[in-house]
């Protein structure tokens, strides 16, 4: 223990001191608000790119008609298919199949719906979304029935001027989930899964290199002689997680000032009261400390393996896009029933961090499934950590030789103990 605490010590140190630590942290949040700067000027829009009604094809739909304003209870879904609305005959007996899962969406029309303009919609998803949107079949009943007669209502219904009040169960105990907790559930895993882009990006070239730069200048040879490579190698990693959190620290601290400040300004541009629980942000801690072990660990497998820094970087790029993976197949993560692919990336290791976080921003992922990724992840990044010492122990000095897979796997088991 005690030689693995003067590794992470010397290397934390030894970062510190250098000018370019400080210059890669400072840079990154100068770069990201010229980022949002030029996206706002773009007039990119994350609501219109994100907006996608949930698909109904396969729920079971009903309306209480209450106003006597739809001319039909039929409409053509997603998969342009006839789909029927089940009739009720009072508001309450509708909710309260919602409540007890026997109907998915039911909507209500109230009496004054001519004078007031207002749609209820009540929903009991297994995965509470900010961004879920049923609406889609009302609309086009609404639209329907307008086109029939027109009349002051229906120019309300045609020109979209129809409020839509969306009351959402909690399915842990019926509670009515408001805005405001909805956003909260997403703000947390974005949270999460933009620290840990940022650490994978500012840090990605800098792992491997660490590992790197003791094969060419022979210091491996000499490290190896009074310290045990277990040591080693784990007072790397642990030293290059401290000194990625010192550089998220160096980034978070003044986004939390500026975000205090303006809520205690009133200069936050909408009306929208971030509540952050205890519990989930615990969760999703553990989450991006795991999986930052886990992308550590790799990024060091390829230290370890590479002899120069040029092979590194050439590894170390398909190490991102395996992290990044999910990313590009990201509508796959913004259902609620989702393809057995988005369930291999949420379970493959490389892309298992990113996959988690965007579930949970989707808020498709149960507490369960959370669970079960961070031990997954645990025991990869534990497997890596194991595998870069059993490569640094047989590997240190060959600094001139290209990485031999056959060669180091012929070796007998015996050996990983090393």
């Amino acid at each position: 223990m005690s030689k693995t605490c003067q590794v992470i010590r010397f290397e934390v140190v030894r970062s510190l001191k250098k000018p370019s630590f400080w210059l890669a942290a400072l840079l990154v949040p100068i770069l990201l608000g010229f980022y949002i700067f030029i996206a706002a000027l773009s007039g990119y829009n994350a609501g219109e790119t994100l907006e996608a009604g949930v698909d109904t094809a396969n729920m079971t739909l009903g309306v209480f008609d209450e106003a006597k304003y739809l001319a039909a209870k039929t409409f053509i879904n997603a998969k342009e298919e006839k789909q029927e609305l089940k009739e009720y005959s009072n508001r309450e007996t509708g909710i309260k199949d919602v409540q007890n899962g026997k109907l998915d969406v039911f909507y209500y029309l109230p009496a004054k719906f001519a004078e007031e303009h207002k749609v209820e919609i009540h929903v009991k998803p297994d995965n509470v979304s900010a961004f879920n949107d049923y609406s889609t079949p009302i609309r086009s009943l609404l639209s329907a029935t307008a086109l029939a007669e027109v009349s002051p209502i229906n120019f309300a219904v045609i020109t979209n001027t129809v409020e839509y009040n969306t009351t959402t169960y909690s399915a842990e105990d019926n509670h009515e989930v408001n805005m405001d907790e909805a956003i909260s559930k997403v703000a947390i895993p974005a949270i999460g899964l933009a620290m840990f882009y940022i650490l994978i990006v500012v840090l990605g070239n800098r792992l491997t290199a660490a590992m790197v730069e003791e094969k060419e200048n022979r210091i491996s040879e000499l490290i190896l002689t009074s310290i045990k490579p277990i040591n080693l190698i784990i007072g790397k990693i642990i030293s290059l997680m401290i000194l990625g959190i010192i550089q998220l620290l160096v980034l978070a601290i003044p986004l939390i000032i500026a975000y205090i400040v303006a809520l205690r300004y009133d200069a936050i541009p909408f009306d929208i009261k971030i509540t952050f629980d205890a519990t989930l942000i615990a969760e999703y801690l553990i989450l991006l400390l795991t999986s930052y072990f886990l992308f550590t660990s790799l990024c060091v497998v390829i230290g370890t393996m590479s002899s120069s820094a040029k092979d590194a970087n050439s590894f170390m790029s398909v190490i991102i896009i395996l992290t990044i993976l999910p990313i590009f197949f990201i509508g796959t993560f913004a259902g609620q029933e989702l393809e057995p692919f988005t369930y291999f990336l949420t379970y493959f290791p490389p892309s298992a961090p990113l996959a988690l976080m965007l579930r949970g921003v989707f808020g498709n992922l149960p507490t369960w499934e959370l669970l079960l990724g961070i031990a997954d992840i645990t025991i990869f990044g534990i497997i890596f950590s194991k595998l870069a010492t059993y490569i640094f122990c047989h590997n240190a000095i060959a600094s001139s030789s290209k990485f031999n897979f056959k060669q180091l796997l012929s070796r007998p088991r015996s050996t990983w103990k090393n």
